[in-house]
């Protein structure tokens, strides 16, 4: 069919035509937002979930929710290789978001000044350049140079001057496990602050499963600062209509047999569902119809190209011993490995010996630790895809 009129987006943080399944998430970030416009306050929300789980569509989602509410809305997606990466690109999209509110820079109040001034202060404590507030600094205020204290800062001025208007603050941080601990922990921070201050400020992050843990170490009290909410493959009915109702807009019917196959190849994970449902559109005859003679070809079509881009690219990065390492991960089907199995596996006589090589693939983002002594890996698939190097 044509693939002018393909509706299916695989694709980092590409919107699906239907974006099913996460309708509870979003009225979650709604009572948010409405409590926050009548003077309540309630906790941050932290997604975590695998890859290909759809948490970066989510995010961009409650971002432009919080847009149309005229709220001021920082997105940033967290960088681990570079340090300093965090603190410029919240002092940039903080001055973007304030220069987006045009009253504030035209109708300032004492308390929008301030905050002005605070955001203008940690450009310059950060080096961020390129957006300018037109609002002198503000010495003593976001300006020393430690994200722990310069983020309550803002939390508290920039939080003051939105209360003061009626709206809020959304802090969207995606790939958030990345933060450093010095940076999780600023974040905790901020939220209580804004918490203990009954200030409009909420952060929303969406990163691995290990992301509460990882918040929990940096700060003890981080259990009870965040509305911890799991990002998972999408329930039946859901994967139906994700599936279905794009091609029903494009007036093409699947068959039961053809869609029930791709559901079952895609085990709801949405990126593999849109990936299939791309594929399979465009291996198929029509004109308005799917068949499963279309479903096998374009899945197995499917297959080889997340086996090239989305498997491989994390493969390729490992080296001799962490493409063993993952081996021997593989004979627990996806499942969190315990650490000292691999090692049996591995022939080591010591699981310390593998320490550099779990150490090296966390840091590539192809496994994280769910609890200690285990290891799982980020992608689902990843151990059927290791097997199929194997066997080819």
């Amino acid at each position: 069919m044509d693939p002018r009129r393909n509706p299916y987006n695989p694709g980092a943080g590409l919107r699906p035509a239907a974006l099913a399944g996460r309708d509870d998430d979003i009225e979650a970030f709604e009572i948010l937002a409405d409590r926050a416009q009548n003077g309540l306050m309630s906790r941050s929300i932290v997604f975590s979930g695998l890859r290909g789980v759809g948490k970066t569509v989510l995010l961009s989602e409650l971002a432009g929710r919080a847009l149309e509410r005229n709220w001021l809305v920082v997105q940033v997606e967290a960088e681990h290789t570079l340090p300093d990466h965090f603190s410029t690109a919240m002092a940039v999209e903080l001055a973007n978001a304030a220069r987006r509110q045009g009253s504030w820079l035209t109708r300032a109040t004492e308390k929008i000044r301030l905050a002005l001034g605070s955001i203008t202060s940690f450009q310059a404590a950060v080096g961020a350049e390129g957006v300018s507030l037109g609002f002198e600094r503000i010495p003593g205020r976001a300006d020393s140079g430690s994200i722990q204290v310069d983020l309550v800062d803002l939390a508290e001025t920039v939080g003051a001057a939105a209360k003061e208007e009626g709206i809020g603050i959304a802090i969207l941080i995606d790939e958030m496990q990345e933060l450093t601990t010095e940076q999780m922990s600023a974040v905790c921070r901020s939220c209580h602050r804004a918490g203990q201050s009954a200030l409009p400020w909420f952060v929303v992050g969406g990163g691995l499963p290990n992301l509460p843990t990882r918040l929990a170490e940096a700060e003890s009290y981080a259990e009870r600062l965040f509305d911890y909410r799991m990002v998972d493959r999408l329930a039946d009915a859901d994967a139906v209509f994700a599936l279905v109702e794009p091609a029903s807009a494009q007036q093409v019917a699947w068959e039961a047999d053809a869609a029930q196959f791709l559901l079952d190849e895609s085990s709801g994970y949405p990126y593999f569902l849109q990936q299939f449902g791309k594929t399979v559109w465009d291996a198929a005859a029509g004109p308005d119809t799917i068949t499963l003679e279309d479903a096998t070809i374009g899945i197995a079509e499917g297959q080889q190209q997340l086996d090239l881009g989305f498997y491989s690219s994390r493969w390729e990065r490992a080296t001799k011993a962490e493409r063993e390492f993952l081996r021997a991960m593989a004979p627990d089907d996806g499942q969190p490995s315990r650490i000292a199995d691999i090692s049996d596996r591995l022939g080591k006589a010591s699981s310390r010996s593998l320490g550099p090589a779990r150490a090296n693939l966390i840091g590539k983002g192809i496994v994280y630790g769910p609890e200690h002594g285990m290891i799982a890996y980020t992608v689902p698939g990843m151990a059927d895809y290791v097997r199929r190097r194997d066997d080819e």
